[in-house]
Protein backbone atom coordinates (compact mmCIF):
# COMPACT_ATOMS: atom_id res chain seq x y z
CA UNK A 1 0.00 0.00 0.00
CA UNK A 2 3.00 2.46 1.04
CA UNK A 3 4.80 1.25 -2.39
CA UNK A 4 1.25 2.45 -4.37
CA UNK A 5 1.08 5.85 -2.29
CA UNK A 6 4.63 6.45 -3.79
CA UNK A 7 3.53 5.08 -7.64
CA UNK A 8 0.68 7.61 -7.05
CA UNK A 9 2.78 10.38 -5.53
CA UNK A 10 5.58 9.53 -8.52
CA UNK A 11 2.82 9.28 -11.38
CA UNK A 12 0.77 12.78 -10.45
CA UNK A 13 4.23 14.59 -9.63
CA UNK A 14 4.90 13.56 -13.21
CA UNK A 15 1.83 14.27 -14.95
CA UNK A 16 2.12 17.99 -13.59
CA UNK A 17 5.57 17.84 -14.51
CA UNK A 18 4.48 16.90 -18.31
CA UNK A 19 1.17 19.57 -17.88
CA UNK A 20 3.28 22.10 -17.21
CA UNK A 21 6.25 21.39 -20.34
CA UNK A 22 3.12 21.05 -22.46
CA UNK A 23 1.92 24.39 -20.81
CA UNK A 24 5.33 26.04 -21.46
CA UNK A 25 5.12 24.55 -24.94
CA UNK A 26 2.36 25.69 -26.05
CA UNK A 27 2.88 29.46 -24.60
CA UNK A 28 5.87 29.17 -26.57
CA UNK A 29 4.15 28.06 -29.87
CA UNK A 30 1.86 30.64 -29.66
CA UNK A 31 4.28 33.33 -29.16
CA UNK A 32 5.68 32.51 -31.91
CA UNK A 33 3.22 32.38 -34.05
CA UNK A 34 1.96 35.76 -32.72
CA UNK A 35 5.35 37.13 -33.13
CA UNK A 36 4.79 35.94 -36.69
CA UNK A 37 2.25 37.39 -37.25
CA UNK A 38 2.99 40.55 -35.62
CA UNK A 39 6.07 41.06 -37.84
CA UNK A 40 3.71 40.04 -40.88
CA UNK A 41 1.27 42.93 -40.08
CA UNK A 42 4.52 45.47 -39.52
CA UNK A 43 5.90 44.36 -42.99
CA UNK A 44 2.55 44.88 -44.63
CA UNK A 45 1.87 48.10 -42.61
CA UNK A 46 5.51 49.36 -43.68
CA UNK A 47 4.60 48.15 -47.47
CA UNK A 48 1.59 50.20 -47.62
CA UNK A 49 2.90 53.07 -46.17
CA UNK A 50 5.50 53.44 -48.29
CA UNK A 51 2.80 53.00 -50.99
CA UNK A 52 0.54 55.48 -49.74
CA UNK A 53 3.76 58.36 -49.51
CA UNK A 54 4.71 57.32 -52.46
CA UNK A 55 1.35 58.22 -54.35
CA UNK A 56 1.48 61.29 -51.80
CA UNK A 57 4.38 62.15 -52.97
CA UNK A 58 3.19 61.99 -56.37
CA UNK A 59 0.70 63.76 -56.28
CA UNK A 60 2.34 67.02 -54.62
CA UNK A 61 4.26 66.94 -57.48
CA UNK A 62 1.69 66.89 -59.38
CA UNK A 63 -0.11 69.66 -57.77
CA UNK A 64 3.33 71.75 -57.37
CA UNK A 65 3.66 71.29 -61.00
CA UNK A 66 -0.54 72.33 -61.57
CA UNK A 67 0.38 75.38 -59.21
CA UNK A 68 3.67 76.36 -60.76
CA UNK A 69 1.80 76.34 -64.34
CA UNK A 70 -1.07 78.40 -63.18
CA UNK A 71 1.26 81.01 -61.47
CA UNK A 72 3.52 81.47 -64.72
CA UNK A 73 -0.03 82.05 -66.89
CA UNK A 74 -1.20 84.03 -64.09
CA UNK A 75 2.31 85.75 -64.97
CA UNK A 76 2.04 86.26 -68.19
CA UNK A 77 -1.29 87.56 -68.63
CA UNK A 78 -0.53 90.76 -66.01
CA UNK A 79 2.49 91.02 -67.95
CA UNK A 80 0.61 91.16 -71.38
CA UNK A 81 -1.94 93.36 -69.47
CA UNK A 82 0.28 95.94 -68.30
CA UNK A 83 1.87 96.69 -71.74
CA UNK A 84 -1.45 96.51 -72.92
CA UNK A 85 -2.51 99.40 -70.41
CA UNK A 86 0.67 101.35 -71.12
CA UNK A 87 -0.43 101.27 -74.38
CA UNK A 88 -3.50 101.98 -74.46
CA UNK A 89 -2.74 105.27 -71.91
CA UNK A 90 -0.04 106.51 -73.79
CA UNK A 91 -2.91 106.65 -76.85
CA UNK A 92 -4.80 108.18 -74.71
CA UNK A 93 -3.02 110.64 -73.65
CA UNK A 94 -1.34 111.63 -77.55
CA UNK A 95 -5.65 112.24 -78.30
CA UNK A 96 -6.49 114.18 -75.25
CA UNK A 97 -3.45 116.80 -75.48
CA UNK A 98 -4.58 116.58 -79.31
CA UNK A 99 -8.11 117.65 -78.59
CA UNK A 100 -7.30 120.23 -75.70
CA UNK A 101 -4.66 121.64 -78.75
CA UNK A 102 -7.60 121.09 -81.58
CA UNK A 103 -10.10 122.80 -79.11
CA UNK A 104 -8.19 125.50 -77.79
CA UNK A 105 -10.14 129.18 -77.60
CA UNK A 106 -7.20 131.40 -78.20
CA UNK A 107 -4.74 130.85 -81.08
CA UNK A 108 -1.69 133.02 -82.10
CA UNK A 109 -2.46 133.29 -85.60
CA UNK A 110 -0.54 137.08 -85.99
CA UNK A 111 0.51 137.58 -89.46
CA UNK A 112 -1.05 134.18 -91.08
CA UNK A 113 -3.61 135.11 -93.79
CA UNK A 114 -7.10 132.82 -93.41
CA UNK A 115 -5.92 130.24 -96.20
CA UNK A 116 -3.14 129.37 -93.62
CA UNK A 117 -5.08 129.31 -90.87
CA UNK A 118 -7.58 127.39 -92.26
CA UNK A 119 -5.11 124.82 -93.56
CA UNK A 120 -3.70 124.57 -90.05
CA UNK A 121 -6.91 123.97 -88.32
CA UNK A 122 -8.02 121.15 -91.17
CA UNK A 123 -4.63 119.45 -90.51
CA UNK A 124 -5.26 119.59 -86.76
CA UNK A 125 -8.80 118.22 -87.16
CA UNK A 126 -7.37 115.56 -89.80
CA UNK A 127 -4.77 114.78 -86.76
CA UNK A 128 -6.84 114.61 -84.03
CA UNK A 129 -9.11 111.88 -86.12
CA UNK A 130 -6.29 109.55 -86.81
CA UNK A 131 -5.10 109.46 -82.92
CA UNK A 132 -8.89 109.19 -82.08
CA UNK A 133 -9.03 106.26 -84.59
CA UNK A 134 -5.74 104.54 -83.23
CA UNK A 135 -7.00 104.53 -79.81
CA UNK A 136 -10.35 103.38 -80.14
CA UNK A 137 -9.19 100.78 -82.48
CA UNK A 138 -6.13 99.49 -79.97
CA UNK A 139 -8.93 99.47 -77.43
CA UNK A 140 -11.55 97.35 -79.49
CA UNK A 141 -8.73 94.46 -80.61
CA UNK A 142 -7.44 94.44 -76.45
CA UNK A 143 -11.21 95.04 -74.87
CA UNK A 144 -11.29 91.29 -73.39
CA UNK A 145 -7.79 92.37 -71.13
CA UNK A 146 -10.27 95.04 -69.22
CA UNK A 147 -12.63 94.51 -66.82
CA UNK A 148 -16.20 95.64 -67.25
CA UNK A 149 -16.04 98.72 -65.32
CA UNK A 150 -12.77 100.00 -67.15
CA UNK A 151 -14.52 99.43 -70.65
CA UNK A 152 -17.37 101.45 -69.27
CA UNK A 153 -14.83 104.25 -68.61
CA UNK A 154 -12.98 104.01 -71.58
CA UNK A 155 -16.03 103.80 -73.62
CA UNK A 156 -17.68 107.14 -71.46
CA UNK A 157 -14.30 109.01 -72.59
CA UNK A 158 -14.23 107.60 -76.08
CA UNK A 159 -17.99 108.75 -76.53
CA UNK A 160 -16.60 111.87 -74.83
CA UNK A 161 -13.96 113.02 -77.54
CA UNK A 162 -15.79 111.69 -80.52
CA UNK A 163 -18.60 114.18 -80.06
CA UNK A 164 -16.41 116.85 -78.88
CA UNK A 165 -14.34 116.03 -82.29
CA UNK A 166 -17.29 116.00 -84.05
CA UNK A 167 -19.06 119.00 -82.73
CA UNK A 168 -15.86 121.39 -83.25
CA UNK A 169 -15.00 119.95 -86.58
CA UNK A 170 -18.27 120.33 -87.80
CA UNK A 171 -18.02 123.93 -89.24
CA UNK A 172 -14.10 123.12 -91.34
CA UNK A 173 -15.23 120.00 -92.65
CA UNK A 174 -18.90 121.43 -94.00
CA UNK A 175 -17.08 124.87 -94.72
CA UNK A 176 -19.66 126.74 -92.93
CA UNK A 177 -19.42 130.20 -92.31
CA UNK A 178 -19.28 131.48 -88.91
CA UNK A 179 -22.47 131.67 -86.49
CA UNK A 180 -23.93 131.38 -83.58
CA UNK A 181 -24.32 127.88 -83.71
CA UNK A 182 -21.06 126.75 -84.65
CA UNK A 183 -19.59 129.01 -82.26
CA UNK A 184 -21.39 127.31 -79.17
CA UNK A 185 -20.86 124.12 -81.02
CA UNK A 186 -16.92 124.75 -80.69
CA UNK A 187 -17.07 125.48 -76.77
CA UNK A 188 -19.52 123.40 -75.96
CA UNK A 189 -16.45 120.98 -77.19
CA UNK A 190 -13.61 122.62 -75.31
CA UNK A 191 -15.24 122.63 -72.35
CA UNK A 192 -15.64 118.69 -72.40
CA UNK A 193 -12.41 118.19 -73.24
CA UNK A 194 -11.21 120.57 -70.83
CA UNK A 195 -13.52 119.83 -67.87
CA UNK A 196 -15.19 116.56 -67.90
CA UNK A 197 -12.69 114.39 -69.73
CA UNK A 198 -10.39 115.12 -66.93
CA UNK A 199 -12.53 113.66 -64.38
CA UNK A 200 -12.71 110.61 -66.16
CA UNK A 201 -9.23 110.03 -67.07
CA UNK A 202 -8.52 110.24 -63.66
CA UNK A 203 -11.02 107.78 -62.31
CA UNK A 204 -9.60 105.51 -65.34
CA UNK A 205 -6.33 105.61 -64.22
CA UNK A 206 -6.74 104.62 -60.97
CA UNK A 207 -8.56 101.35 -62.29
CA UNK A 208 -5.26 101.23 -64.01
CA UNK A 209 -2.98 101.11 -61.30
CA UNK A 210 -5.40 98.56 -59.70
CA UNK A 211 -5.13 96.54 -62.41
CA UNK A 212 -1.35 96.51 -62.47
CA UNK A 213 -0.95 96.00 -59.29
CA UNK A 214 0.59 100.03 -58.41
CA UNK A 215 -2.18 100.48 -55.73
CA UNK A 216 -3.96 97.72 -53.59
CA UNK A 217 -8.29 97.71 -54.48
CA UNK A 218 -10.22 98.39 -51.59
CA UNK A 219 -11.13 95.48 -49.36
CA UNK A 220 -15.45 95.33 -48.92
Amino acid sequence: MENFIKYIGLYSTATVAIAGMIGYLTKRIIEQILNKDLEKFKTELEAQNQIAKLNFDKEMESYKSDLNLLSSRQSLLHEKRSEIILELYQKLVSLHNSMLDMTARMRNVTGKDQATIQKEELERITKTGELGNDFFNYYQTNKIFFTANICELIEEIQNGLRESHSDYSFKHLWGLPHSEMTHDMAIKANEKVKDEIPKLMSKLENEFRKSIGVIEESKK
